[in-house]
């Protein structure tokens, strides 16, 4: 079976659905922390500003072949390092 694993996009997408779900299943474990003002404020900062506005805004603005080419350009650097080896880009 040969899994398929997501882009760029697909993980920041993963990620914020699963921080959101993190942050419900705490309220729902101790609902306790919705009289926090303190957590209140740190939910709502990390969900909606904190995600909207940086990696998801940058994630849905940006073009496909953007986000290819900013992938190429990280395996070369990676390359670079030592890290990977550079694989040949099909166009």
């Amino acid at each position: 079976m040969n899994i398929q694993w997501p882009d760029a996009r697909g993980w920041i997408g993963f990620g914020c659905f699963l921080l959101v779900l993190v942050i419900l299943a705490m309220i729902a474990f101790k609902s306790d922390l919705l009289e926090n003002d303190a957590f209140l404020i740190l939910a709502t900062a990390i969900v909606v500003t904190g995600w909207v506005n940086g990696p998801v805004g940058w994630a849905y603005q940006a073009t496909k072949g953007g986000g290819e080419a900013a992938e190429s350009s990280a395996r070369i650097a990676e390359a670079a390092a030592g890290v990977a080896q550079v694989q040949e880009v099909k166009r």
